[in-house]
């Protein structure tokens, strides 16, 4: 891992001590070194969509932190560069920037169509398949899990981000999207899901999360159509069921109300089987 960060800090070309960014996660690594972040990417990413991704933020610095070289590897992972932005505080989620992240979500889902297919729903799988059937209540993530109907069937498509929540936006001069390996082509819906099953959850209030819808409907959102829990229910109940799993796994979330929604969308699906 030393080898790897040194590594990493000489391809950012900058000056200083590294700082690893984020703690353990996994196969991922971010380093810091003065205003420059390098990210090495998994082993057995797409290179080619990955490509695809850095240059559509590189075409749009309105919407997402540009990279600031193209892609690097290192010992055969690649690496991007970006410049550091300064993180959303958790300290006061009243203060944090709802409509602006709101407003460049509605106007990423406005640009025109192009990129890989975005990893929404597949970062859901993911999820379950790391969840270990062991833990205490995995089983009810599980069952959650399968009564899930198909995820993505709706034919709607645009910009979206793909794993879109607070921590996926930088202050550097103005707000701005980061992290780019779930950008691409797919139902604007899902970039509104995790929010929106934070909230059916409890964990989000609901002035919160009205300040976020709102905002995104008066900036010419796209991804509500309809009434919005048509949309979104089923969206949400996979991301309550994906950060319900993630949080079992890593322990770093409260795990207790999410895992009695899990409850909830088992309960609920099971009684539509039966009627």
């Amino acid at each position: 891992m030393d080898d790897l960060i040194a590594a990493m800090a000489s391809v950012t070309g900058a000056s200083g001590d590294p700082e690893v960014l984020g703690g353990d996660r996994g196969d991922v690594v971010v380093v810091r070194v003065g205003d420059v972040v390098a990210k090495a990417h998994p082993a057995d990413t797409d290179v080619e969509a990955l490509g695809q991704r850095l240059e559509i933020a590189a075409a749009h610095p309105e919407l997402l932190l540009p990279p600031l070289r193209p892609l690097q590897f290192v010992d055969d992972r690649p690496v991007t560069v970006w410049p550091y932005g300064t993180p959303v505080s958790q300290a006061d989620p009243d203060a944090a920037p709802w409509e602006e992240s709101a407003q460049l979500l509605a106007e990423l889902h406005a640009v025109p169509v192009r990129g890989p297919v975005a990893g929404s729903p597949e970062r859901i799988v993911r999820a379950i398949r790391a969840l270990p059937p062991e833990l205490p209540h995995a089983d009810v993530v599980l069952r959650a899990f399968e009564v899930l109907p198909p995820l993505d069937t709706s034919p709607r498509r645009a910009l979206i981000h793909g794993d879109w929540h607070l921590g996926q936006l930088v202050h550097r001069g103005a707000w701005r999207l980061i992290d780019v390996d779930d950008l691409g082509v797919g139902d604007p819906v899902w970039d509104l899901a995790r929010p929106a099953a934070l909230f059916a959850a409890g964990v989000l209030p609901g002035d919160l999360w009205a300040r976020f819808l709102n905002a995104y409907r008066e900036a010419g959102g796209v991804a509500l159509p309809t009434s919005e829990w048509e949309a979104l229910n089923i969206p949400a109940q996979a991301y309550v069921v994906q950060m319900t799993a993630r949080a079992l796994v890593t322990g770093l979330q409260a795990v207790e109300p999410l895992v009695e929604a899990c409850r909830r969308i088992f309960a609920t699906h099971e009684h539509g089987d039966r009627g």
